[in-house]
């Protein structure tokens, strides 16, 4: 499996410690949320399969910088995968073209670290069983 992320609560991988049954590659960048899509498109395009959902959670893409996206390697192109990861990017252009995200304060963007990282996290508890 390969995890995706800009979120810096699974930078260094000691999260796959706890989790050994759960085998994944963490791809981890400083770049934006639309640039963490785009790059989930990419592995899309290279037969991978969105085992998460790009926009899951309440948080709007215009109000949290974080996102982490789960997928797993496939054999052809998974054409369910490739819709909503199109969709995906196109609903965040969308909100932030509305309205920008704001320049949080480290403690707002730690605790949207934590909400991203408790639903991976869950997530991946699931995935395991």
């Amino acid at each position: 499996m390969l995890l995706i992320t800009n979120n810096p609560r699974f930078k260094n991988g000691d999260f796959l410690e706890n989790n050994l049954d759960f085998k994944a590659t963490v791809f981890f960048s400083e770049i934006t949320y639309i640039d963490i899509l785009k790059k989930v498109r990419e592995y899309v395009h290279k037969n991978y399969k969105l085992l998460t959902h790009p926009l899951y959670g309440s948080v709007k893409p215009n109000e949290t910088i974080y996102r982490t996206v789960i997928l797993k390697e496939g054999k052809e192109l998974d054409y369910d995968s490739v819709r909503l990861i199109e969709d995906a990017i196109y609903t965040a252009e969308k909100f932030l073209n509305n309205k920008k995200t704001p320049d949080w304060s480290e403690s707002i963007k730690e605790d949207f670290q934590v909400i991203d990282y408790d639903i991976i996290m869950n997530t991946i508890n699931r995935i395991k069983y």
